[in-house]
């Protein structure tokens, strides 16, 4: 008898990495000291607060303006001599027990970063979907080549994996995909979220070591 697949979905700032590594990695690649001001507060709002995605592509075009000309090799660069810093504790062994289980592991973001290809690469993970800039000549033009809502990032790993989405745990500080897949809130950017968790489609985690017994117990793997 076949048995659908489940996945999970882990967001990026905030769940595998500390929200402040978004702004460090700004601050040390911005090259328009005025406009970079501007957009320095933009990502502080973006990596620590919850907006409609609506929202989010101007803000967006802005700091990556501020990036243009940024090499890639520097930016892997450095996140080779310090993402180690800034990652989850949990977030090695969480991944490695999933994957032992047979969970497809990856990554939804829709966050001003450059990591999530980067930290698929380390974790070995089955799948990572962002938004992608433009690069010409191994340099950040400043533009965006696709930008895309977690709900659609959704739709394309539904597809991918030919699963229903009752099989897909979105494990995020945001409740936007609540309704449409499994979600499980770790370190919430609000606290009006965690009044949302029912414990059927919505649950609550305060360490990622709390989230295999949790896919275990809904999936009964």
């Amino acid at each position: 008898m076949y048995e659908e697949k489940i996945l999970v979905a882990f967001d990026c700032d905030g769940v595998i990495i500390r929200r402040d590594y978004t702004q460090k990695c700004f601050e040390k690649f911005n090259k328009s000291k005025i406009l970079g001001k501007i957009a320095y507060v933009i990502v502080k709002i973006l990596t620590e607060r919850e907006i409609p995605p609506i929202l989010k592509l101007l803000p967006y075009l802005l700091v990556l303006y501020c990036l243009k000309g940024t090499r890639i090799d520097e930016i892997e660069n450095y996140f080779s001599r310090t993402i180690e810093f800034y990652l989850n504790p949990s977030i090695s062994k969480t991944v490695k027990q999933l994957k032992k289980k047979g969970v497809k592991v990856g990554i939804i973001s829709d966050g001003i970063q450059f990591f999530p290809k980067y930290i698929s690469r380390i974790f070995n993970l089955d799948f990572v979907y962002s938004n992608e800039v433009e690069v010409k000549n191994d340099k950040l033009t400043g533009k965006i080549y696709k930008f895309s809502k977690k709900s659609e990032m959704i739709e394309r790993i539904a597809e991918q994996f030919s699963v229903s989405y009752d099989k897909i745990v979105y494990v995020g500080d945001d409740l936007n995909l609540s309704g449409k897949v499994k979600c499980v809130l770790f370190n919430p950017k609000k606290k009006s979220d965690v009044r949302k968790v029912d414990n059927k489609n919505c649950f609550l985690v305060e360490n990622l070591s709390q989230l295999l017994p949790l896919i275990e117990k809904l999936y009964r793997i």
